[in-house]
């Protein structure tokens, strides 16, 4: 066995489990785990206490280290058009956090009731959902608030069409469906969802309620 130093062999250890619990579930055993990466399994403990241990720091890489603070700054960034934001955004999550390894591991980690996907959603909501719901009322010209006073109906829609991103990711890497086509033409329909799905969304939740003659023509 090559020596490796400390944090190499964590990395390596990482690395060869999120392959294989992404590929066996995580009810896959140690045992095998440590076969599959060449050492014994008294050294993976050596590092790792606990399969649960080793699970958790999985998830912390696979995500929350994966994660980009900037991109709450771009959902906010009125320099650039709104759909180009949002598209982008998409598109970098998609290539960032929706990798095979990742959405695999998410699935089995729901399936068995480890608690990720609580973490994963709550994320998404504080740093994407609710700036993203008060730049679009400010967008269509409905009334401004706080992010503790943005209702649910805006944050399902958004819960919604994130669900397109993350079934499609699914079909790839769980269904093992080729995809009929890229991220790209998946996230303009998305915009075009949005767009119509959201006025109607605000017309509901403010019916008294109208945009400015301005704010209508920009959207026009």
């Amino acid at each position: 066995m090559t020596y490796l130093s400390r944090s190499k062999r964590v990395a390596q250890i990482i690395e060869g489990a999120t392959k294989f619990f992404s590929e066996h579930g995580l009810g896959g055993q140690t045992r095998e785990l440590s076969a599959s990466l060449g050492i014994a399994q008294p050294l993976l403990y050596r590092y790792f206490p606990s399969k649960q241990a080793l699970i958790d720091r999985i998830f912390i890489e696979a995500f929350e280290n994966r994660w980009d603070d900037s991109w709450r700054d771009l959902i906010l960034d009125e320099s650039q058009p709104l759909k180009e934001r949002y598209k982008r955004f998409y598109a970098e999550f998609n290539d960032s956090i929706l990798t095979r390894e990742w959405v695999r591991l998410f699935m089995y980690a729901e399936l068995g009731s480890y608690g990720y996907g609580k973490k994963v959603l709550d994320k998404l909501r504080k740093e994407i959902f609710l700036p993203l719901a008060i730049t679009l009322r400010k967008h269509y010209g409905y009334p401004q608030v706080d992010e503790s006073a943005i209702t649910k109906a805006e944050i399902e829609l958004l819960l919604e069409l994130h669900g397109v991103v993350l079934y499609h990711a699914i079909r790839r890497h769980v269904y093992d469906v080729k995809a009929s086509r890229k991220i790209g033409p998946i996230l303009d329909n998305i915009v075009f969802y949005l767009e119509g799905a959201m006025p109607r969304v605000l017309a509901n939740l403010f019916p008294d309620h109208r945009p400015t003659a301005a704010r209508m023509k920009r959207q026009s």
